[in-house]
């Protein structure tokens, strides 16, 4: 089975890729056939068999495993008809392990590579870290960051743990393994060599595409013996078998469970073969625009593009739009609770509602940026009377000051993390919105119009009640 990730309305979701242009979304077909079959709370057992995050559908084990194959069987044989059967042109596909507890990566465990980096054998796996941050799909672009000018790829076979392992005996390590994928081990040569520990060259965001997907072990019943390449440009840089590595998959797990308890999801980087760019005459780092391809037996390629990353324009909206966040706080943070819940008429918004109005909209609009720039392709934007938005003008009588403020206050954190998340170059891609007014218009029209003028309109709108609250006469303000 090839297990992917893809994004869906309430996040990643896992789905099975059934043929090279159509995924199954595993939860959905499962709550599908529990409904035919008449099952009461199909939802909720769906969800609770076959779960939408990867590492919990791993814990699942056999169970949720047998689960996912009834539900492919069942959608497809309904595919013109159900709503779990997508052509995967139509979706987004993430990594297939989003959010490992750990990213495991060997070192030096290729023989030839070895000799190139002009090391000895080594005694035991040289072992460092990679983290979450690092993990993007096969969609993605590798950000090439201005902190880097030796920007490098290594090719890697990718053991991925299916259940919770400590002290396993090699003859038992692969029943702990849930199936495998290919992994990037992109690395700046310059900021790993600056120390003797390597940490800092390897934990850059977006250092680590995986993909295409996760193929289960029934599918690989031996992880040695598999050719691995390389590819920039249509070139060859990698080329070598697992069967060439020090320290094997079985080996690998007995010996980190020994060290460490091994969970559901954690990822295994199990080394690179010779041919990386450093390593070179001369060496040859990755440049903006480059295609790097890597291609395991039995699992496929996973293709990603090198994206040179500028991020002076998205600093300035940030501080834009973090600006006007701050002047609102500072207009509200000290009104008495009467003038912040005061109408001025019926039709007219409160400064409450106006605050937990803006609530709602950042949130909203932060993740439509981030949604949008993954995926320029989509319609972007709501109307007026989008629920999310009615529901944060209408419930609202029991609702904490207090709480709305110090929400506000925080959204100046997620708003920088989420711009220097993107790139300059990607304000510039353009996107249809779902509004005919708008049309098709630069992604920097999204932060423009829908995050920097809506602040300054209910600036003003805020100002406009303050001013009207002592025409009324009202003495407590």
């Amino acid at each position: 089975m090839k297990l992917v990730t893809f994004e869906a309305s309430e996040g990643l979701k896992v789905g099975a890729v059934v043929d090279e242009s159509t995924i199954v979304d595993l939860q959905q077909g499962y709550r599908e056939k529990l409904e035919t079959e008449g099952e009461t709370r199909a939802s909720e057992k769906a969800k609770v068999i076959i779960p939408a995050c990867t590492n919990e559908f791993l814990e699942g084990g056999e169970e949720t495993l047998q689960a996912a194959r009834e539900a492919i069987s069942f959608a497809m044989e309904r595919w013109r008809t159900t709503a779990a059967v997508m052509k995967m042109s139509d979706v987004r596909v993430g990594p297939p392990v989003p959010s490992p507890k750990k990213i495991i990566c060997v070192g030096h465990n290729y023989r030839e590579h070895i000799l190139e980096m002009k090391r000895d054998l080594p005694q035991y796996p040289v072992l460092f870290a990679k983290f979450s941050n690092t993990i993007i799909g096969p969609q993605d672009d590798i950000p090439h960051y201005p902190i880097t000018e030796k920007l490098d790829y290594e090719a890697e076979f990718a053991v991925v743990i299916g259940k919770t392992a400590k002290d396993v005996p090699y003859e038992e390590a692969l029943d702990y393994v849930a199936g495998y994928t290919i992994a990037n081990d992109v690395s700046c040569r310059d900021l790993q060599r600056r120390t003797i520990q390597w940490l800092q060259g390897k934990s850059v965001d977006g250092s680590a595409p995986m993909g295409p997907w996760l193929v289960t072990k029934d599918d690989i019943p031996s992880p040695d013996g598999l050719d691995i390449v390389l590819t920039v440009n249509g070139k060859e840089r990698q080329r070598s078998n697992t069967k060439n590595l020090v320290f094997n998959v079985p080996y690998l797990v007995e010996f980190l469970s020994s060290i460490m308890t091994l969970e559901p999801g954690d990822v295994i980087l199990t080394g690179t073969p010779g041919g990386v760019g450093v390593a070179m005459d001369p060496p040859s780092f990755l440049q903006d625009g480059d295609v790097v391809a890597i291609t395991v037996d039995q699992i496929g390629t996973l293709v990603n593009t090198v994206k040179k990353v500028e991020k002076e324009k998205l600093k300035q909206y940030a501080n834009k739009v973090n600006e006007r966040v701050e002047q609102l706080y500072q207009l509200i943070k000290e009104l008495p609770e009467e003038v912040i819940r005061w109408k001025p008429s019926a039709e007219k918004w409160s400064i409450l509602q106006v605050l937990s109005h803006v609530e709602e909209a950042n949130r909203y609009w932060t993740g439509e940026l981030k949604r949008t720039a993954a995926n320029p392709h989509r319609k972007w934007g709501r109307g007026l009377e989008h629920p999310e938005r009615m529901a944060a003008l209408e419930s609202i009588d029991n609702v904490s000051i207090e709480e709305k403020l110090l929400k506000l206050k925080r959204y100046k954190a997620s708003i920088r993390s989420t711009f220097l998340n993107l790139n300059d170059l990607d304000l510039s891609l353009e996107t249809t919105h779902r509004n005919p007014k708008f049309g098709v218009m630069p992604l920097q029209f999204l932060i423009e119009h829908f995050m920097v003028e809506h602040l300054e309109k209910h600036i003003s709108q805020v100002k406009r009640n303050l001013k009207a609250f002592e025409r009324n006469g009202v003495t407590s303000h």
